[in-house]
């Protein structure tokens, strides 16, 4: 569960106590860098903080000591005016005791308002981000809470805002060591503003509205389910709307004790002070080996709902993703193990939208300022709904029912198929996607 926390975790910036515990758990070798090895004083500072907070812990595994490690932690003499100059506080963030539920122990954290230019001129701006976390005095309980109004990212050709964002966790720690639980991160919206070499004025290029992330773990037995659930109220882009689009998934039948014994071995590689080429090495074959027990238990991909709607109407993917009678052979041959996935994705996509699409993509195939532009535009957008609607139902592809297009899209046997129909696609004829991977490697 940390790790999803980690891998949503707002430009580096250690979102609270759920961040104070990704940072010290993330090893080097995969803290984002800047492209091109820019020099970068923010992403330097925060790979040194992060190695700082990961030696102080000294795998101190419980979540009280942890907190209580965090609250008193000093960064090295020549870290800290690196960290008031970027953060506007030697410590990053404040971290104070405070007054708890009966029998519980809180902590507060807060990260100062601040504005930080780099050398790579991006200035980073943000205000006041506040936590609170309660837990249990015997570690096994914890509840964060943390709100954060905004943070700005400006560079010389593009710029980002967030706006009103939050994180509510709440989990619970099991005998295996492993935290189960449900969190939801909000951000009420991000937008992206660009400029091009012709015009240096910043204008809006992506919008999105009410953005939602959700996950929960719960152990059943001795398997584990994931749940991850994301969702837009509305996106703005290339001059389009789209009114929602929504994702939800579950990894269901994870084998618990391989998910602990991973978890263990990660932590104890990520404090063992071996060089980060080490480190790397030995968290790829821990994962590995993770990776063939996941599969070889019957783990499943289930796709609820993959959708989005435009205008109205709301195109659809549902289905879900196993592997069939898995064994560590298929591990050393990609082609054996690539003929064990099965997957069956329903799709179902209004005859409406692609009309609406099709119109939208017309537009832009039109000089707008011609006297029949609107007439024009109609044209060429029922011309181009004609063409791909007549290809998917002449060719078999998709079938029409009460004004859908509908798909069953399959993986089996390392062929890919439409409605039964094997997929012709360059260097793919007969729709064998294994066959042109081994077709492909031989080259």
């Amino acid at each position: 569960m940390k790790k999803s926390i980690l891998a949503v975790a707002i430009a580096g910036t250690l979102l609270a106590h759920t961040s104070i515990q990704a940072v010290e758990q993330m090893p080097p070798s995969v803290v984002p860098a800047p492209a091109a090895r820019v020099k970068s004083s923010f992403m330097e500072s925060v790979v040194a903080a992060a190695k700082e907070v990961n030696t102080a812990m000294g795998g101190e595994t419980d979540a009280v000591k942890r907190l209580g490690i965090v609250s008193k932690l000093e960064f090295s003499p020549a870290l800290r005016p690196k960290l008031k100059e970027i953060f506007g506080n030697e410590r990053i963030f404040d971290t104070q005791r405070t007054v708890g539920p009966k029998g519980q122990v809180a902590y507060a954290m807060r990260l100062v308002p601040h504005t930080y230019l780099d050398e790579n001129a991006v200035a980073f701006s943000w205000a006041e981000l506040n936590s609170r976390t309660v837990i249990n005095k015997a570690g096994t309980t914890m509840d964060t809470s943390a709100t954060w109004p905004s943070l700005s990212i400006v560079g010389n050709a593009t710029s980002g805002m967030l706006e009103k964002m939050s994180v509510d966790f709440k989990q619970v720690r099991g005998k295996d060591g492993l935290w189960y639980g449900n969190g939801v991160m909000k951000v009420g919206s991000v937008v992206v503003r660009g400029t091009t070499p012709e015009n240096s004025e910043f204008k809006e290029t992506l919008r999105l509205q009410d953005v939602s992330s959700a996950v929960g773990v719960t152990l059943r037995g001795k398997k584990v389910d994931v749940n991850y659930g994301f969702s837009i109220k509305s996106i703005l882009f290339g001059g389009a709307s789209i009114d929602r689009a929504n994702i939800g998934l579950r990894v269901v039948n994870l084998p618990a004790q391989a998910l602990a014994d991973v978890d263990r071995e990660l932590k104890k590689v990520q404090g063992s002070g071996l060089p980060n080429d080490a480190q790397s090495e030995l968290m790829l074959r821990s994962m590995k080996s993770f990776s063939k027990s996941m599969v070889t238990s019957g783990t499943s991909v289930v796709i609820d709902d993959i959708s989005a709607s435009y205008r109205g109407n709301t195109a659809s993917i549902k289905g879900r993703v196993d592997f069939d009678k898995v064994v560590d052979a298929d591990f050393d041959s990609p082609v054996e193990l690539g003929k064990k996935i099965i997957a069956r994705l329903d799709v179902r996509l209004p005859v409406a939208m692609v009309n609406d699409v099709s119109r939208l993509v017309g537009g832009k195939q039109v000089n707008a300022s011609a006297p029949d532009a609107a007439e024009q535009i109609e044209a060429v957008g029922k011309n181009i709904a004609a063409v791909v609607i007549g290809k998917l139902l002449n060719e078999g592809f998709a079938v029409m029912d009460k004004g859908e297009l509908r798909s069953a899209i399959e993986f089996r046997q390392g062929k890919l198929t439409f409605n039964g129909k094997a997929v012709p696609l360059p260097g793919m004829p007969d729709g064998d996607v294994v066959k042109a991977f081994d077709a492909a490697k031989k080259k």
